[in-house]
This record gives C-alpha cells, structure tokens and sequence, in this order.
C-alpha cells in the first residue's frame, strides 16, 4: 500500500498478530512469564484474559513460539462451538487425524489415545484455546477432563484459555467450581502506558525499517499515543490510518493533522476512555524520537509484584498541544 512510498520494508501495523512484531510492554512480559511458568511447572489448566484488543491472539501465538521440540501445540480459534462433538472433531482436525463419521465417546476415546501415544514418545501437548469466552460450560468441563489426562510419565495435555474477561464470569458458575479451583494459572493484560503507547508504535516502524524520527513528528506521535487508550489494536489502527493519508496526501511525514484525522475517522478523537499512566517531558533539547534507547523496553523475569513497573521508556511525552484542524483535512 504505502511502504514503497516510505521505504519500508514491510506494513508497520499489520491487521493481524505477528509474533515478528512483538513489543515487550510491561503487561505482556508478566503475562508471557506466568504462562510459560505454568506449563513448565506442570499446570493441567491455565487462562489469559484481557479486554478486546489488548493483545491476547499474539502472547499466546509468542507463547508458543518459546515452547520446546518436544512440545506439539494445537491453536483453536473458534469459541462458538455448539456441543462436544464439534470440540472434539477440531482437536482430531489439529490433530490431522480422522474426525467424520465418529460418535462423541468415539471422538473422546482417538483424542486421548493419541495425546497418550504422544506421551509415551516423550513428548506433550499444548491446547491453546482463543476466544475461550464464548465456550459453555459444558464444554469447558471437557477440556478439564482433558487437563486431567496424566500418566506416570506426566500430563499428556496442557490446556491454555485465552478469552476475553467474560470467560472469568464463565468460570465461578458452581458447575464449573472443579475447573476454577484447578486454574491456579492465571495472566491478565491489561492497557500500555502512555509512554509504552508511543515506545509501541516507534518499535513498529523500526521494525518495519524506518527511521522514526524521520516519519513522525513528535506531535502526532502524542496524538496517536493518547488516542489508542493504551489498547494495541487501536494504536495500529490509528497508526496505520495516519500513515495511509499521509501517503494519500503526497507527503513523506505524519504530522499532527494527519493523526487527527486518523483519529476522528476512527472514532478516537475525543480521547481514551481511561486515563492511561502519566508521562514526563523528555530533558530540554530533545526529541521523542531522538531520545536515547537505554531506556528501552526489555523482557524481564514475570514477576508478579504489583508494584513492578517496566523500567521508564525512552520517549516521554508532553502534554500535548491544543491543536484545531478542519475535518477531512490532511495537512
């Protein structure tokens, strides 16, 4: 689309989760690592919840990209299945093994004889369930019983539930108190601060092979940070629209007007929603874009102290300007 005109390699802000483009925020980096303790630790059931948009689909795609050899992972996208049957069939679809013309018991009896096979060869598996919201109760039942699933050698499966907060709902039904009371494995993500929103979208760019100083102004880069509510999604959304108009406008760098028109096309231009973490002036002299990288966001050990904070990031922002431009404009 544009990167030709702005000598990118790459689409900075893709529409869908690419565990190339991961940024480690503070949230994401303590969710990864309880996970990842979790299924080291042995844990038959674990969940990741989070808001719409804050990143889910792509931890659990990075989670299990920072599994071993010897782990097979399956990845069901599709919460709204209507009865075991059909849960059963996509685990023996992942599986790639026959799944028609076979009654539930059936089903049950060639998924647990294959993750037991698989055991047995010294191996695991891995059932990462996205969009684990829209599961019933019934079927989540299945999928302890499936957690449940150990021999000497160990547990043959690993159930991860990836979902949006509903499914926490979900999940205090008293039909389902075995299955909460198992789930000792628990992240949750939740919104980027204001200085990891911008941090967020200068790493994509440089991903993608620009220099970002060079492609957008410290003013629109405030904009476009404060617009996103601190929500991955949008801040891609938001980011990847200014870019296309400001290709469309024949210009070679993203200024304020741009990013507000970015904004007000998405709906975002009265501002986030919640207040996201307050942000510090960069020292006298500098640049968002120009400021020093020490600062920059690296993983660390998942503690789960409340009080931890990722070390400050490398772009701090002002409060931002109060601007006025014409709708449909694009500088």
């Amino acid at each position: 689309m544009y990167e030709a005109h702005f000598g990118l390699r790459q689409r900075p802000f893709p529409s869908t989760p690419d565990p190339g483009c991961y940024y480690p925020a503070t949230t994401h980096e303590r969710g990864l690592g309880r996970l990842l303790r979790g299924l080291a630790d042995g844990e038959g059931l674990l969940a990741l919840t989070g808001a719409p948009g804050t990143g889910k689909t792509l931890l659990a795609q990075c989670m299990v990209e920072r599994l071993g050899p010897e782990v097979q992972p399956l990845f069901l996208t599709n919460g709204r299945m209507g009865d075991r049957v059909s849960l059963l069939q996509a685990i023996l679809f992942d599986l790639s093994l026959p799944y028609e013309g076979k009654g539930e018991q059936e089903l049950r009896l060639a998924v647990t004889d294959r993750l037991l096979d698989r055991l047995g060869d010294g191996g695991r598996t891995v059932l990462v369930f996205d969009e684990a919201h829209h599961l019933p109760a019934d079927l989540l039942e299945e999928l302890r019983l499936l957690g449940n699933l150990e021999t000497r050698a160990g547990r043959a499966v690993q159930v991860v539930l990836v979902g949006q907060p509903a499914l926490l709902d979900t999940l205090r039904q008293p039909a389902l108190a075995a299955l909460n009371q198992r789930l000792t494995a628990r992240a949750e993500l939740g919104r980027l601060s204001r200085d990891e929103s911008a941090d967020y979208l200068l790493h994509h760019l440089r991903v993608a092979g620009a220099r970002p100083e060079a492609l957008i102004g410290d003013e629109a880069l405030d904009l476009l940070a404060r617009g996103g509510a601190g929500l991955p999604r949008l801040l891609d959304q938001s980011a990847h629209l200014a870019l296309a108009l400001t290709w469309q406008a024949g210009a070679g760098r993203v200024d304020a007007e741009g990013a507000l028109e970015a904004l007000a096309r998405l709906g975002l231009d009265d501002g986030p929603a919640e207040e996201l973490a307050p942000s510090v002036a960069p020292p006298s002299g500098e640049t968002l874009a120009d400021a020093p990288v020490s600062g920059a966001p690296t993983a660390h050990d998942g503690t789960d102290d409340p009080e931890y904070r990722w070390p400050p990031g490398a772009y701090r922002l002002p409060p931002p300007p109060r601007l006025t431009y014409a709708p449909g404009t694009t500088g």
